[in-house]
């Protein structure tokens, strides 16, 4: 199977955001890797916005170059950049008064922004890749509000499992997850997705169910619960514990895999057979914008290039709103990361979109229940 690489810069940035490492150490290894530039625009504050440059709102670790080449390549350098910690944070932020012209939360938290008052309509004629996108993503629940654009989808992942091959074998199923030969072995995640998930196995739309069939799932959840090892809060705990074989399968995302590979871990991110989850963020366009509309628009666009999919493809090991960026990648890449037919991929995942408030408060208080033993 090919290895795919994740640069050694956003490994030790990793490590910094999960407390394994401080940041005079971080900056020290990145220098003798010949990575300071680099390490110093991920670890710097944002600089107040000079001219007419643009400020973008992201998540850690999408401030690299690669991400927006055919930006600085135009405009000489990259925008000013923020953090925010979750895109409800962001929210806050934004509603508070901090001021940017673009932000980078996900599919099913735009209604909330938009309902804030903080995003405004983007002008798809301006997106210079539109059509070379996934066309499920044009629509995508949450993307499109009142028949108005409040997103672009650049970026996309799943969740799946990471199990280890040289111990787990046969059709890829959820089910490993409650297979009780290896109770004691598996890692579940800590949040309601470890509700979705039965309702997925017991063939229910997971983005759309009833109170009833929430309960039935919940009822499976209670039943893993003896047989996890933990439930996750931090992807890299995870990795841990796979790679030491405290566990043999967990709910993961596709970074995982890229992760684990590159330590020579036998894994693989599964398909299972139920199918898996997906998740989509990308750029919406703020109201308080205050800085050159077309370097917005270029920035759009530079998000979308193929030789950005690319990178985050082979990177990160995410998914690209542009259908053309998947050609770029070698074969063996996508396959061991499930994208060797993207359209079918799209076809086959349940997306996180914005679901009934009702139904979410349930699953919520519902997950509370089953993590608090009841």
């Amino acid at each position: 199977m090919h290895v795919l690489r994740k640069p050694r810069v956003e490994q030790l940035h990793r490590k910094l955001l999960n407390g394994e490492i401080g940041r005079r150490d971080f900056m020290a290894v990145a220098a003798t890797a010949g990575l300071a530039p680099v390490a110093s625009s991920l670890t710097s504050p944002a600089r107040a916005a000079e001219g007419d440059m643009i400020h973008y709102f992201t998540w850690s670790g999408y401030e690299p170059v690669e991400l927006h080449q055919p930006f600085f390549d135009k405009h000489g350098r990259s925008p000013d950049w923020s953090i925010f910690a979750s895109a409800e944070d962001g929210l806050q932020k934004i509603r508070a008064g901090f001021v940017a012209d673009l932000a980078h939360p996900c599919v099913d938290g735009v209604p909330r922004w938009h309902d804030a008052g903080v995003v405004q309509p983007i002008d798809t004629s301006r997106v210079d890749y539109w059509d070379d996108m996934f066309p499920a993503l044009h629509t995508m629940n949450g993307a499109v509000i009142d028949g108005d654009v409040y997103m672009v989808i650049t970026d996309f992942g799943l969740s799946s499992m990471i199990y280890r091959t040289d111990i787990i074998e046969g059709e890829e199923s959820w089910m490993y997850m409650y297979d009780e030969k290896y109770a004691g072995r598996i890692c579940a995640r800590n949040t309601t997705a470890s509700i979705f998930v039965p309702l997925k196995i017991l063939g229910y739309d997971p983005m759309n169910p009833t109170p009833e069939q929430v309960m039935e799932a919940a009822d499976m959840a209670r039943k893993q619960r003896d047989l996890v090892r933990f439930y996750w809060d931090s992807q890299t705990d995870m990795e841990q514990a796979i790679a030491s074989g405290e566990c043999v399968v967990a709910y993961a995302w596709n970074e995982a895999l890229v992760n684990l590979l590159d330590q020579g871990i036998p894994v693989a991110f599964a398909a299972p057979k139920e199918g898996a989850f997906g998740w989509a963020c990308g750029l919406v366009y703020l109201a308080a914008a205050e800085n050159d509309e077309q370097m917005a628009y270029d920035f759009i666009n530079a998000w979308l290039a193929p030789e950005t999919g690319k990178y985050l493809i082979e990177a990160y090991g995410y998914g690209h709103g542009n259908i053309k960026s998947f050609d770029l990648v070698d074969v063996e890449t996508l396959v061991a990361l499930g994208y060797d037919d993207p359209v079918r991929l799209m076809e086959g995942t349940a997306f996180w979109v914005p679901m009934d408030p009702a139904i979410d408060e349930l699953m919520l208080e519902t997950w509370e229940d089953i993590i608090a033993g009841l």
